[in-house]
Order: C-alpha cells, then sequence, then structure tokens
C-alpha cells in the first residue's frame, strides 16, 4: 500500500488527482491477524512533500 501510493505521487503531474480509497479513518494496516501502524493520510503527505 505505502509503495502504491508512493508510486502515485511519482507519475502525478499538474492538474492530476490521486484518489487513495479504502482505509479512511484506520491508522493501522492488519496483516494475518497482526496490526501495524499505517495511516494514508500521513503516507500521501510524505509522498508528495519528501523530507
Amino acid at each position: 500500500r505505502r509503495e502504491a501510493i508512493r508510486m502515485a505521487a511519482q507519475l502525478a503531474k499538474e492538474g492530476d488527482i490521486v484518489l487513495v480509497a479504502g482505509k479512511g479513518h484506520e491508522t493501522y494496516q492488519e496483516i494475518k491477524g497482526i496490526r501495524y501502524d499505517f495511516d494514508d493520510r500521513e503516507e500521501l503527505l510524505n509522498a508528495f512533500n519528501p523530507a
């Protein structure tokens, strides 16, 4: 998911809209019953404004 968000940000051109759907307000991603910290909003901010 993180890689997909980063790729979308890299491919976006001026005037494009990047839509990330599915997780909404959740701040974690559950994989095989284990919850990992993950926030789509934070990932989007980092993807478009790298440090």
